[in-house]
Order: C-alpha cells, then sequence, then structure tokens
C-alpha cells in the first residue's frame, strides 16, 4: 500500500502536471471554439470525453448541460474537491460564465460511451429494482436525466465511478446530494451499492 508520502508525492506531480497542460491547451493555435475549451481535460477524461479505460474518471460525452454547468461552478468555487478538477476550474480560460456555458453545451452534445465499463453482472436484478424506487424520479426511468432537472444523467456511466459516487453521496458529501436520496444510500448495504451501480453502467445499453 502507498504510504502518506507517497500518495502527497503523486498529488504534486498531478497538480504539477494539469497546471502544464492547461498552461498548454491554454496557448495552443491548432484549436478553437469549444473544443480548444475541453484540451485541458482530456488527459483525465479523454479525447472523446469518454472517461478513463478503468472507469475510475467518469465519461462526460452526451451529459446534460445544465447539470455540467453547475460542476464546473462548485468544482471552481471548491464546494466539491477533486485536487485536478480544481485546477482546471481555476484557469482564467474559465473565468467567464458563458465560457463554462459553451464547455457544457459542447460536451452535452457529443455521443456518450457505447462501453463503459461494468461490474460483475451478478444482481442486476436487484439493482433494476433499486434504480426503479430510489433513482429514477430525479435521473429519469431510462437514467437519462431529464431537461429541466438538474440531476444528471447516469445511464452508461462507468461502474467504478458510480460506486464511488453512491459512497460519497451517502456520506453527505459536501452537501451536493438532497439529503432524500443521501438517506436512502446510507440504507443500502454494500451488496446493494454493488448492485445498483452496476445495473445503471449497462442501462443505456438495456433500453
Amino acid at each position: 500500500m502507498l504510504n502518506q508520502y507517497q500518495i502527497f508525492q503523486g498529488k504534486v506531480l498531478q497538480v504539477a502536471l494539469m497546471l502544464a497542460i492547461v498552461s498548454v491547451a491554454h496557448s495552443a493555435p491548432a484549436l478553437s471554439g469549444a473544443s480548444r475549451l475541453y484540451a485541458p481535460c482530456v488527459p483525465c477524461h479523454q479525447p472523446n470525453a469518454w472517461g478513463s479505460p478503468d472507469g475510475g474518471i467518469p465519461n462526460l460525452a452526451g451529459q446534460r448541460k445544465r447539470y455540467l454547468e453547475k460542476q464546473l461552478s462548485v468544482f471552481r468555487s471548491g464546494a466539491r474537491i477533486d485536487t485536478a478538477m480544481q485546477i482546471v476550474t481555476a484557469h482564467s480560460s474559465l473565468n467567464d460564465k458563458n465560457t463554462r456555458i459553451a464547455l457544457a453545451g459542447y460536451l452535452s452534445e457529443l455521443d456518450a460511451n457505447p462501453r463503459p465499463v461494468n461490474g460483475s453482472g451478478v444482481h442486476l436484478s436487484v439493482g433494476q429494482e433499486l434504480f426503479a424506487h430510489i433513482c429514477a424520479a430525479c435521473h429519469g426511468v431510462d437514467g437519462r436525466g431529464e431537461l429541466n432537472n438538474p440531476a444528471p444523467r447516469i445511464a452508461g456511466q462507468h461502474y467504478p465511478y458510480l460506486r464511488r459516487q453512491i459512497e460519497e453521496g451517502a456520506s453527505l458529501h459536501k452537501d451536493l446530494a438532497p439529503p432524500e436520496m443521501t438517506s436512502a444510500l446510507r440504507g443500502m448495504s454494500s451488496q446493494e451499492k454493488d448492485a445498483v451501480a452496476d445495473y445503471i453502467s449497462r442501462l443505456g445499453n438495456l433500453n
């Protein structure tokens, strides 16, 4: 296991890398428009915005625009904590709210990842039932979110990312999740969390 010093070193290297990436992307003449705004995100979220191959970093392509706008703002303000995201959103290129809106719009129009990382495939029927009772009211019966609802699209999101977010939501992560959701998540067993995250990760391919 990594000790605390190794973890700290990793964070320092991550910060240095992201600062260099943001600086280079901001000055790159080959990119233009919203794709240029997305350039600092590419190292983590990939050129197609499908997230990392291991599923730990989320797919952004096809995400709800309103949700993306909000997340860019809460990362920038520090209300939601992630070292790399706070470095990127703190860059001067995202000072203007209209710029953040343009980036969110660009990502929302991209095709979502057709092959997200899934879980074990065990207990999917349990996951389906939990999704219907806990998630569908806000995230939509198909998990794709709704136009006038700030809840994100979760259908087809990577299982590892979803599983982590369920834990963070259950822990009242920065009070970003509504209390009725966090209450339901806290009452779920580890197996139930696995099942619902796995079901959601497959939802885009189950319709």
